[in-house]
């Protein structure tokens, strides 16, 4: 009995394997209200710390290890059906990726440290709400890209 499949089977069964591939990575992925929720949260410290120094002095530390830890508690498997991540697949560290989201953030830094060297006033808020800006609608799309490339390997 001949087992192989003919074309049209063949055809069907990769687009299902192309198809829960994309179900996979559309489960794998934090919400877009996550993404929003993380950039309006940058971009409102950046105001607090320009608007209310002593605020942030304050509570500043405790405010970031808070958001670490929530980041943190989200890549549990309880934390993600928390937030409605049912799905985190294993996925080997794409180089590329990691050079290019070092590369940002050493961009953002640098402008932020040679912007406030040359005290341009405001300095806080203008990084604070392009890095919210910048996480809120560029996030979902780098996830989805990230997520694509590691479950097509």
């Amino acid at each position: 009995m001949d087992t192989t499949p003919t074309p049209d089977e063949a055809r069907a069964a990769l687009q299902d394997v192309d198809r829960r591939r994309t179900q996979t990575a559309a489960a794998a992925g934090r919400s877009r209200w996550a993404w929003i929720a993380a950039g309006i949260l940058i971009a409102a410290y950046g105001i607090l710390s320009d608007q209310a120094p002593q605020f942030v002095r304050t509570w500043g530390v405790a405010i970031v290890v808070l958001l670490l830890l929530v980041a943190a508690v989200g890549n549990t498997r309880r934390g993600g059906a928390l937030m409605r991540r049912p799905v985190r697949p294993r996925m080997a560290p794409d180089q590329a990726s990691i050079l290019w989201l070092a590369l940002v953030l050493a961009l953002v830094v640098g402008v932020t440290t040679v912007a406030a060297a040359m005290d341009i006033p405001h300095v806080a808020v203008w990084s604070g709400l392009a890095v919210g800006v910048l996480l809120a609608a560029a996030g979902p799309w780098w996830q989805r890209r990230v997520l694509a490339r590691a479950l097509s390997r």
